[in-house]
């Protein structure tokens, strides 16, 4: 059976209701700034960005669907040293990206591979995904965009460089490295191996006297 066609999808209540969602993000969302990628240099045959350059960030409001924290597994000590795996849900009205950003930069949506810098806890997020179909098409329209951002894991090859003094001494703090002078020896040329080359004896800090459960003299 056909439709009801005494109800249709209005361009004025739908008007309404992005108008409506638009002052929510602004009442109840916070500042972000949001970074798009540029491709410096990309791999053609894997499809990937082997270094990327982010130069530019807009501000604009989004709001944090995660208000109890992060999610994630948090913060892990590894083996690899301590890894930052937040996440977190961004939404932003499609309106309000074309009018910032959209506009701007010639982008239809945003993209995957993005960064948006969240003021309140200093930290970049990378958008790994973007769900353009979440509320369902209220009124018979979509509102929205929902973001699925997870930390920004930083690369060597990444270049960040947005003349915003606050996101770049957040990237200068993260990337700051000592320059220490490493010289390698053969190890055929030296009788020295790792750090098998350092002794204590004379300070005692090996104790072999027959007391010791683990002495190499008399039991």
């Amino acid at each position: 059976m056909a439709r009801n066609p005494y109800f249709k999808d209005y361009a004025g209540e739908q008007n309404v209701t992005e108008d409506i969602t638009i002052e929510t993000i602004k009442a109840m969302g916070r500042d972000v700034v949001y970074m798009p990628r540029d491709s410096v240099n990309t791999d053609d045959l894997l499809g990937e960005d082997l270094s990327k350059r982010f130069d530019d960030g807009y501000s604009i409001e989004m709001y944090i669907e995660t208000v109890d924290g992060f999610e994630g597994e948090g913060d892990i000590a590894s083996q690899y040293g301590l890894q930052i795996k937040d996440r977190a849900d961004f939404i932003v009205s499609r309106r309000r990206f074309d009018e910032e950003i959209g506009m701007v930069e010639n982008l239809t949506r945003p993209r995957e591979g993005d960064l948006i810098f969240f003021p309140l806890s200093k930290t970049l997020f990378e958008i790994n995904f973007v769900e353009h179909e979440n509320p369902f098409y209220q009124l018979g329209k979509l509102y929205t965009y929902k973001l699925s951002c997870e930390a920004f894991s930083f690369d060597a090859s990444d270049e960040i460089v947005t003349g915003i003094t606050e996101i770049d001494d957040v990237v200068t703090q993260r990337t700051s490295t000592t320059d220490d002078d490493v010289t390698i020896i053969d190890p055929q040329d030296s009788e020295e191996s790792g750090d098998n080359s350092v002794s204590d004896f004379d300070n005692n800090i090996f104790d072999f006297t027959d007391t010791d459960p683990f002495s190499e003299g008399n039991f």
